[in-house]
């Protein structure tokens, strides 16, 4: 089993073994998240569903992350990244939200940005944010989120949840 499956089959355990839901907000990855999580049986006791916003009309119609918002500190930003995860969090109103933005490989009109993701992780009381730098083609680069995307969600539910 590779390690992504593994941190998988931890968070499944303990979504399940907690009584907790999910529901994530993804752009780069496109849904690949979800898929993931959908992928185990009884998935369904904890996943609650998703947005893809992959265009920024998404993000701002769909999850209200305001325009101001993408403008001043552009899509891919730790700005962006919140304001996804709090936009799913009342969507869905799960207990916890996941948020991915980010580029997943260098083109002419990312003007020169590196490849990189933000990871936003929300509950109502609780937040955190972290950005990784991403150095492999795209489908590697979106196989590495969605495990930087897990291992924070693991962790996450593990300080906030069980620990307290």
């Amino acid at each position: 089993m590779n390690k992504t499956l593994e941190k998988l089959k931890k968070i499944h355990d303990l979504c399940i073994n907690n009584n907790l839901t999910i529901s994530t907000a993804e752009s780069c990855t496109g849904g690949y998240i979800a898929k993931y999580l959908t992928d185990n049986t009884n998935s369904s006791h904890y996943f609650k569903g998703s947005i893809i916003a992959y265009s920024n009309e998404v993000k701002t119609k769909i999850l209200r992350v305001p325009h101001d918002k993408i403008k001043k500190h552009g899509a891919v930003s730790r700005e962006v990244a919140i304001s996804m995860a709090s936009g799913v969090l009342k969507i869905i109103n799960s207990d916890i939200a996941i948020s991915v933005t980010g580029i997943m490989e260098k083109s002419d009109d990312q003007s020169g940005k590196n490849t990189q993701v933000f990871i936003s992780i929300k509950s109502l009381k609780n937040e955190d944010i972290f950005h990784f730098s991403l150095d492999g083609n795209r489908d590697a680069n979106r196989e590495k989120t969605v495990y930087h995307a897990f291992c924070c969600l693991y962790d996450f539910i593990n300080k906030h949840y069980l620990l307290s």
